[in-house]
């Protein structure tokens, strides 16, 4: 008797863990559907969002809101409309924002001589630009009179910035020298040495004299002038000497101050003699 309650009581617990086995084969194979179906979702997701409108940019984005599309930071020099001119060289791609490489628009971008260096971020929902632009500063502006625009600016770097991007914005504070640009002093050929010694020399006359440039005047060969705020200075050649003359102004300039209408220039081209070039009919007093 008891060995066949004993041989039911096992057929029972064998068929119990058959039901138990096939229950976890179930659960097994449920929880592989539902991953299988999850995985599925996050793929049509990612699809579906890979190809929304707000990833691409719209064929008329160099025409219409274009703000919405492009924003631009740094440009103290170069104006909006020569950024976007320049990004409207290259076709408006029919990829999503970021499958479209930046590089081509900032190496376009470096082309503009005011630019030094540019990055552009890539945006979405919507797409967008976002171009940061490192410019040159500028050391020095040309132009052929006192009283007539800028034509020219030359970097600290030696590089030309040209006409279009002139006059500088106010806060740019740059050396101005006139020059007409001939044959013999061409300033487009001028370099990043001539450069310095133009802005050494601007800082120079500033600290000696205590009073702001107004410009430096090169349109005499050999015999350059320079406008200070209360009287014009003849510098003459523009030799290794020049610096050590310049000195001269310190002391110079104290002597001569509520006098300036009676000067017509003070002339510190001779080396160690230092002369007053008086105005006609005037004296000093």
């Amino acid at each position: 008797m008891d060995e066949k309650y004993t041989v039911v009581r096992k057929m029972k617990q064998e068929k119990l863990r058959r039901k138990v086995r096939r229950g976890e084969i179930a659960m097994r194979r449920l929880y592989k559907l539902v991953r299988f179906i999850i995985v599925l979702l996050i793929f049509y997701c990612i699809y579906r969002l890979s190809i929304v409108h707000y990833w691409y940019f719209p064929k008329d984005m160099y025409i219409k809101n274009t703000d919405k599309y492009i924003e631009i930071l740094g440009n103290n020099i170069v104006p909006k409309s020569k950024i976007i001119n320049e990004i409207k060289k290259l076709p408006v791609e029919k990829k999503p924002i970021y499958m479209i490489n930046p590089t081509e628009a900032a190496k376009s971008l470096e082309k503009l001589s005011p630019v030094k260096s540019a990055y552009v971020r890539r945006f979405g929902f919507p797409a967008r630009y976002v171009i940061m632009l490192e410019e040159e500063t500028p050391a020095i502006v040309i132009a052929p009179k006192e009283d007539v625009a800028e034509v020219a600016a030359y970097s600290y770097s030696g590089r030309l910035i040209g006409r279009e991007y002139l006059p500088l914005k106010n806060g740019i504070k740059a050396a101005k020298i006139l020059s007409y640009g001939t044959k013999d002093d061409d300033y487009e050929k001028w370099n990043k040495e001539k450069i310095s010694q133009l802005y050494k020399l601007y800082k120079d006359i500033e600290n000696y004299s205590g009073e702001s440039v107004e410009y430096i005047d090169l349109r005499i060969p050999h015999n350059a002038f320079v406008q200070l705020k209360s009287v014009k200075v003849r510098l003459g050649e523009l030799d290794t000497n020049v610096y050590e003359r310049i000195k001269a102004l310190a002391s110079i300039m104290p002597k001569i101050r509520g006098t300036n209408d009676a000067i017509k220039y003070v002339d510190i081209s001779w080396g160690e003699s230092t002369y007053l070039k008086m105005n006609e009919n005037k004296n000093l007093q």
